[in-house]
């Protein structure tokens, strides 16, 4: 038998508050605590959970951006003129989705979820290289898995891009042959279940039992071949149910300034992000949004107390948070209403990510905490208990 494993289960939206509530897998995960979140999505937080950075650190906040310059996008503008119920069906986005990161050689993540053709020509996206990959990170920083890989250790991840039965069972497989010793588990079920179901109800519950017997399987496959299995599960934000909608998008489109001319805007599921051409162009925006009661202003002491102030505003000039439970209907992400969502604030509990072991390790209460325990996982005799 090989001496020790360590699996490292990352649960995209497995919240601190689920995981507490149901008591997910208490007998697997003793040591459980919440872990505080990022503002933001997974393109704010994963990065993080993979360099030990913030994200004014590592680079990544949002995907769409403003463009710096001539547009990556800039000729699908000319697909204006179709009816947004029409341009912005997931079933087009995709296929044209797909088209773009071929052609422009996109590695990242890539969707254009359902961004208006005629915005698309003032944007950039961010994750254009996959950030599992060397160089996939903005800031340059070195990843967790270059690190497993400078060990000496045989790892294995698993591909972001396949479902949870293939990437369970391909972990379960070399576990099961011995082959590992570091292992990346990426699951994003619970997500997609939540999202469209919400936090609760019957799916859910099924989602989590099924889940927690892959889990329990792949513990038991473990144990045949290790003597000592070390389990990490933990998430990168949490879920809220999504109980009230905001048409502020609609109603912005009232206001007396131009796109493209007067202000760029990114409207997120759960934020809108602002960039300026002029003066008058902000303080007419300030007013308007200070007066809308469905969120509030994010100051610039909150981006900086999560690490997401950047000195150059690439990300947005000014930013609008909808309170916990309120989506954006429609927005630049979605057409129409889902059930579940995250990106509220980080401090709200429905935010809260949670870490889930069965060993004790170096403390982990923050996203950035992770890091140090993947890293100390491919170098035992630097753990600190």
């Amino acid at each position: 038998m090989k001496p020790r494993i360590d699996i490292f289960i990352f649960a995209d939206a497995l919240g601190w508050r689920l995981a507490n509530e149901r008591e997910f897998l208490v007998d697997l995960f003793p040591i459980r605590n919440p872990c505080q979140t990022l503002f933001g999505y997974s393109s704010t937080c994963d990065p993080t959970i993979l360099t030990g950075e913030l994200p004014c650190k590592h680079g990544h906040f949002s995907f769409f951006v403003k463009a710096n310059g001539e547009s990556p996008f800039k000729s699908l503008g000319t697909l204006g003129f179709l009816p947004q119920r029409l341009a912005g069906h997931h079933r087009i986005r995709n296929k044209v989705s797909r088209y773009v990161a071929k052609r422009m050689g996109y590695t990242g993540y890539f969707q254009l979820y359902s961004v208006p053709f005629n915005r698309l020509p003032y944007l950039d996206y961010t994750e254009k290289k996959d950030i599992y990959e060397p160089g996939g990170i903005i800031g340059g920083q070195t990843n967790i898995f270059q690190h497993w890989q400078n060990s000496g250790k045989p790892w294995m991840r698993s591909d972001w891009r396949a479902g949870d039965e293939v990437n369970i069972a391909q972990a379960k497989q070399a576990i099961a042959q011995g082959d590992v010793e570091l292992v990346y588990l990426f699951t994003a079920g619970l997500d997609a279940t939540m999202h469209k179901c919400g936090p609760s109800g019957p799916e859910v519950d099924a989602a989590f039992d099924q889940f927690a017997k892959h889990l329990r399987e792949l513990h038991a496959t473990a144990t045949k071949s290790y003597r000592e299995v070390r389990l990490h599960l933990f998430s990168d934000h949490g879920m809220a149910e999504v109980t009230a909608t905001s048409d502020m998008y609609k109603r912005w489109r009232e206001v007396d300034l131009r796109y493209g001319e007067d202000y760029i805007a990114v409207w997120d599921s759960t934020m809108v992000r602002f960039w300026f051409e002029h003066e008058r162009a902000r303080k007419v925006t300030e007013e308007w949004l200070s007066q809308q009661p469905e969120g509030d202003i994010v100051t610039d002491t909150q981006l900086a107390f999560g690490g997401c102030l950047f000195p150059d505003r690439r990300y947005g000039e000014l930013f609008y948070l909808l309170n916990p439970g309120t989506l954006f209907v429609p927005s630049f992400m979605n057409m129409g209403f889902v059930k579940g969502m995250h990106g509220y604030d980080p401090s709200h509990p429905d935010s809260t990510a949670c870490w889930l072991a069965s060993h004790k390790t170096k403390p982990v209460l923050k996203l950035k905490d992770i890091f140090p325990v993947m890293l100390n996982a491919a170098n035992p005799q630097t753990q600190t208990a």
